[in-house]
């Protein structure tokens, strides 16, 4: 007996290592898939990241290769007459920022130290990258109309090199007078030089590319509209693109169709432009509006009230909202709700609160779909209350806290 004793400690331990084996190979047969469906947006952040530390690297190693390509400094400080050469803009790396800013303000909501919503935007980070895009926009416009005016009247016009209605050949436009002509423009750029005409289409695709992702988020309509927006958007690019490119094949350098901003503007486009973007955004907020109108009516005489089902059930297929806006439950007792998550592989659940952003009065478990659950409610008084979603918060609606026929009054209320 005395010699099976030390050998005990051993057996325990190596019990310990097998039973932590099973249990790493159970975590990987049998994951938590809430927690791994909550970390995927860290896990594409994480990808954005390293994928441009790689584009990085590559521009670090192929920079001694091009730099022969960059043109020195002329010691001026001026482009030659008639070559339209900008300077670099930093709007088009600040506007993504914004973007992004106001993105994860619509999908991170504010929680509290439990983990419940307290208010379903970010309200600083939304305002913030709002702040930001604006200021994006209205930056990168400046640049582009002073770009415009360059191609419209000679570079060196608009820089203050050339006197006062003359043209960079030396000429005075037709019936120039004083400050108010306006110079002659070149219909053709130097041999070799390549500086095709304005286009408005870089400024037009972001807006459908925007709506996309804005209706990804809110509402179908605003994808639909989006889509529209981006096609037309890249067939005019494509157009312009492949003039560029046929010009060049043809003579050596690109030959504009156009060098006047005024008629390179889409006028017959910009009225559709604005058309898709209005009816995608009736479209996406009239839900919103005749439930907002429905409210402020007053009831109609002799309207009987929401029959109570004699069991409360709701049902959840997407990610975007349930099958239903409106929950009619029995006030003032206990119930069960049924859920049926039928949206494959992604978790949902059903919280009540009194409010948007107000108080949980019941937090119901999340399951994954395809699965059901019956959930058991404490009592509500009579009254409306919310119904949210505690993973995609857009998904919530309006439980109305109803008195079944013959059922139990409210309290302070009385039978009839």
């Amino acid at each position: 007996m005395e010699n099976e004793q030390p050998e005990q400690p051993a057996q325990a331990e190596q019990l310990t290592f097998v039973e932590s084996v099973l249990e790493f190979i159970e975590q990987l047969v049998s994951p938590d898939w809430p927690g791994l469906i909550a970390l995927v947006p860290l896990l594409f952040i994480g990808l954005i990241g390293l994928f441009l530390l790689l584009m990085a690297l590559q521009w670090r190693r192929a920079a001694r290769l091009n730099s022969s390509r960059v043109p020195r400094r002329l010691a001026a400080g001026a482009p030659p007459p008639g070559v339209h050469l900008p300077g670099p803009s930093r709007w088009p790396f600040v506007l993504p920022i914004g973007v992004a800013m106001v993105l994860f303000g619509l999908v991170l909501p504010v929680r509290d130290e439990a983990g419940q919503v307290v208010v379903p935007l970010n309200l600083p980070l939304l305002g913030i990258g709002l702040a930001v895009t604006l200021l994006a926009i209205g930056g990168w416009l400046i640049d582009a109309m002073r770009e415009w005016r360059a191609q419209a009247y000679g570079a060196q016009a608009v820089a203050g090199v050339l006197a006062p209605g003359a043209s960079p050949t030396g000429h005075l436009a037709a019936g120039a007078v004083g400050h108010a002509a306006r110079p002659a423009v070149a219909t053709e750029p130097p041999v070799g030089v390549h500086m095709p005409g304005p286009s408005p289409w870089p400024f037009f695709a972001p807006l459908g590319v925007a709506l996309i992702l804005f209706g990804l988020i809110l509402s179908w309509a605003l994808v639909l509209g989006g889509l529209l927006l981006a096609v037309i958007a890249a067939a005019g690019w494509y157009r312009e693109a492949s003039h560029e490119y046929r010009s060049t094949e043809q003579v050596g350098h690109a030959v504009p169709v156009t060098r006047d901003p005024e008629r390179a503007w889409p006028r017959r486009l910009v009225p559709v432009f604005l058309a898709i973007l209005g009816v995608s955004l009736i479209v996406a907020l009239a839900p919103l509006g005749l439930q907002w109108l429905g409210g402020l009516a007053p009831p109609a005489d002799g309207e009987q009230p929401p029959a109570v089902p004699e069991v409360a059930e709701i049902v959840a297929r997407s990610a975007v909202s349930y099958e239903t806006d409106t929950l009619v439950v029995p006030c003032c007792r206990d119930f069960e709700l049924i859920f049926h998550n039928e949206h494959d592989g992604v978790p949902h659940d059903v919280d009540i609160s009194d409010d948007a952003g107000g108080t949980t009065l019941f937090d119901g478990e999340i399951i994954t779909g395809p699965d059901e659950i019956t959930y058991s409610v404490p009592a509500l008084d009579e009254g409306d209350y919310y119904f949210f979603c505690s993973v995609h918060p857009n998904m919530n609606g309006t439980v109305q806290s109803r008195p079944e026929e013959g059922g139990p009054a409210p309290e302070g209320g009385e039978e009839d």
